[in-house]
């Protein structure tokens, strides 16, 4: 193996670290200090939130393309430098306008990395001749990341006592550190794509076809379910008499569960494109149902801690079916596409969820919810194998 080719695979292992990275360990602090100390009420932190969001989804479509026309690893060094300063102004400016720069800046650049780091990894595998391992390499990533950051998330939050503004502080290092190893990273020489010329026509003319709208649509409507599924889980737990002391030994042990199936998710690589979809489907629909359809704790227990460590690696082995039938140069732009129809789909999802438990109460509002995924979610099916069936009778 020559020394590039020992870069490259070192590549691999400094995306397990900055998977740790990435997140905010001071995440379950932030409405805690933005209300005590910066004394922001409730309806500033749902403008923080709306506006923040509506941000990011006016950016990922830009920020993808941007990421193809100067390359994946110059849009993931200038995402990571964007966010790197967010937790400084919850720990020094703990307002409103404070929050919301944080959350602007954290959102803004998570938008110029996601896509492209997923895109970066591919290539990286392509030039090593491991694209078959995608699914394999992003999934242990994503264990080692989920190991990582639930001890940080565990412990940074505990210098809370010391001082209100150290865990932000602390935060500002962990981002610092993500921001050295996508300046680490080596760029795949033999995929150089992004010194071809490109313009937004072309890019659009790539991504918009048939077949794309009708994956789109079905990957968005289900990524908001799994995104948004469990938005009452502890208020579940509480209707069914499980004690506050266990919610955090619950967390845990989903992020456990989604650890292990990380471990093993390229496994779903031998299912074909079509096959999977529908797999994914039914996966999501039996845990949601499985949440309502008793009272007994264990099960819905074992439902929710299921749904979420599937619903975490499931969106590698999309990405695996994706780019492996990429025939543009376009990757990061596409795969942020994938991500703006997700935020579509969050707003689906917790519309219909939230209406279904108030009508119903949790119990049967979720098992009537998972039934409302089942029947959507299968026409939607429907939709890409009639759209793959044009497609593969074209001349």
């Amino acid at each position: 193996m020559s020394a590039y080719e020992r870069r490259l695979e070192k590549n691999i292992v400094k995306y397990s670290w900055y998977k740790i990275f990435t997140k905010r360990v001071y995440l379950p602090l932030i409405t805690i200090q933005l209300v005590n100390v910066g004394q922001v009420t409730v309806e500033e932190l749902a403008i923080i939130v709306v506006v923040s969001s509506l941000a990011q989804g006016l950016l990922q479509l830009p920020s993808g393309y941007v990421a193809d026309k100067i390359g994946n690893r110059k849009s993931i060094i200038l995402g990571a430098a964007i966010a790197v300063t967010s937790p400084l102004f919850y720990a020094f400016m703990p307002n409103f306008w404070g929050g919301l720069l944080a959350s602007l800046l954290f959102f803004g650049g998570y938008a110029f990395q996601a896509g492209a780091i997923e895109a970066f990894m591919h290539d990286t595998l392509h030039a090593l001749k491991r694209e078959k391992d995608y699914t394999k390499v992003m999934g242990r990533a994503q264990t080692y990341g989920l190991i990582g950051n639930v001890l940080l998330v565990a412990l940074v939050p505990l210098t809370y006592s010391i001082h209100h503004s150290l865990p932000f502080i602390l935060g500002f290092f962990s981002l610092v550190a993500m921001l050295w190893l996508t300046i680490s990273f080596e760029y795949p020489k033999g995929d150089e794509t992004y010194k071809k010329k490109k313009n937004p026509l072309n890019a659009v003319k790539s991504i918009v076809t048939l077949e794309n709208a009708a994956l789109f649509v079905f990957c968005g409507f289900l990524s908001g379910i799994s995104n948004k599924g469990g938005e009452f889980r502890e208020l579940v737990f509480q209707d069914i008499s499980i004690a506050v002391a266990w919610f955090g030994f619950i967390l845990a042990l989903s992020s456990l569960a989604g650890a292990v199936m990380g471990w093993y998710v390229h496994v779903l690589d031998r299912l074909k494109p079509a096959a999977f979809y529908l797999f994914d489907l039914i996966v999501i629909m039996l845990c949601l149902v499985g949440i309502g359809a008793t009272t007994n704790p264990v099960v819905t227990i074992g439902a929710f801690t299921l749904f979420a460590g599937y619903t975490r690696v499931r969106m590698i082995v999309f990405q695996a079916k994706m780019l492996n039938d990429i025939k543009h140069t376009y990757k990061a732009t596409l795969l942020s596409a994938l991500n703006l129809f997700t935020l579509f789909g969050d707003i689906i999802a917790i519309t219909l969820l939230t209406q279904y438990v108030s009508q119903y109460g949790y119990q049967v509002g979720y098992v009537i919810f998972g039934i409302a995924v089942l029947v959507i979610g299968f026409g939607l099916w429907l939709a890409i194998l009639v759209t793959l069936r044009r497609s593969a009778q074209r001349p």
